[in-house]
């Protein structure tokens, strides 16, 4: 049985409302039309560690209606990015999905709520089989909760046969034990091993890009569809499952997907670089902001001269001609985590003219928020930034040579 609350083609319609910064929708009590409510977390009990923050849940919009009770769990993987299962997502579009970050949603939906931009199911997702079922989802804006976001399992810190029979946790907003769906749970069991082998699987299932466990003290149900499975590397926590499917009744097994086999179909679809653990993003994330910038690249991690004093970085660069353009910083895009104010300051020679833009990252593609475009090759942005993925980028409109960039913020 999947384990999401909703059949796979409910998302015809869906719940909507805001995020506490996307006012004008309404929350609606109760499931969405095409929902139905199951079972719970099995021997669950409320959330007590900090990675039960980034535990989210999937509620079905309707024009501009939010239903209360979710549909699907998701795990924060970047303060943009949700993982969660290729179920939930199948037949889905952005504007038919809100994300609710918090413990309760029937206590304080409205003001705690996310639109979305864009849904990916794995393009190798199999209904039938119930195969590759992982997905992701970018929100509309970062969240502004004071939540730490959970990085997806490397391939480096991978699963193997010594976690089996190791403890690990699961999380989800299945239906509690009175009965009423949407109440963040957790229970931690033991991992019993890869594809399905665990007792009362019908298959072998795909021990590349599946584990499972059983259930008969606790595990994951309906509801809980793309929930976590996390797990612990030395003091680190990470994503390493995916809640998938198990029997009805949730009593015998359950399937998760493995995170460590989609290490570059993830960091491939957010534009981050999760090979290293890291959540910040990667040398080469972005659909442009890559990691060699213009045709040389031009910066060497250090500014020279004295333009940058008192600037919080200085890099120095060069453009070879008309239409030579260079990334900043280090031909590199950087993170955000708070509001506050980017600035930054070009100079190059006196007898070009080279441009300044800054990119932002719409968790799809690049785009640009602001620019200067005067004559000169002096050029300078200040720009009030909410929290996101961010780049520099420095173009000659005419002209070649040397300059400096400073940036303030970031």
């Amino acid at each position: 049985m999947i384990r999401s609350l909703a059949p796979t083609v409910i998302f015809s319609s869906l719940l909507l409302a805001t995020a506490g910064c996307a006012p004008g929708f309404d929350v609606v009590m109760g499931e969405a039309p095409e929902g139905f409510v199951s079972q719970k977390i099995h021997g669950g009990s409320a959330p007590t560690e900090w990675y039960h923050d980034a535990v989210v849940s999937l509620h079905q919009r309707q024009g501009n209606s939010v239903y209360t009770d979710p549909f699907c769990t998701g795990t924060l993987i970047s303060n943009q990015h949700v993982l969660t299962a290729g179920h939930c997502l199948e037949g889905s579009s952005a504007n038919k999905v809100a994300i609710y970050v918090g413990d309760n949603p029937y206590v304080d939906l409205s003001s705690h709520l996310y639109a979305v931009s864009d849904v990916e199911v794995h393009p190798y997702y199999n209904s039938r089989l119930i195969t590759d079922d992982i997905a992701l989802i970018t929100l509309s804006t970062p969240i502004s909760e004071d939540v730490t976001p959970v990085n997806p399992l490397p391939t480096s810190e991978g699963l193997s046969n010594a976690d089996i029979g190791q403890y690990v946790n699961f999380a989800g907003f299945g239906v509690t034990e009175s009965g009423s769906a949407g109440e963040k749970l957790q229970v931690t069991i033991p991992l019993g091993g890869f594809g399905c082998s665990v007792y009362g699987c019908s298959s072998s299932g795909d021990p590349e890009t599946q584990v499972s466990y059983t259930q008969g003290n606790g595990g994951p149900c309906s509801g809980d569809s793309g929930g976590p499975m996390f797990v612990a590397r030395g003091s680190e926590i990470y994503v390493a499952g995916v809640t998938s499917f198990g029997d009805y009744y949730c009593t015998q097994y359950g399937v998760s997907t493995r995170v460590d086999a989609y290490e570059g179909w993830i960091s491939d679809t957010t534009g981050i670089d999760y090979s290293g653990g890291s959540s910040d993003g990667g040398s080469d994330g972005g659909s442009d902001g890559g990691s060699d910038g213009g045709s040389d690249g031009g910066s060497d991690g250090g500014s020279t001269g004295s333009t940058c004093d008192g600037w919080d970085q200085g890099f120095d660069g060069s453009l070879s001609g008309t239409g030579d353009y260079d990334y900043q910083p280090d031909g590199n895009y950087f993170q955000t985590t708070s509001r506050g104010t980017l600035e930054g300051y070009l100079v190059g020679p006196s007898a070009v003219d080279f441009d300044l833009a800054l990119y932002k990252y719409s968790g799809s593609s690049w785009r640009e928020v602001e620019t200067s475009e005067s004559s000169t090759s002096e050029e300078y942005i200040s720009y009030s930034a909410n929290p996101g993925y961010y780049v520099w980028y420095i173009h000659s409109y005419s002209g070649a040579g040397n300059y400096e960039f400073c940036q303030q913020g970031g």
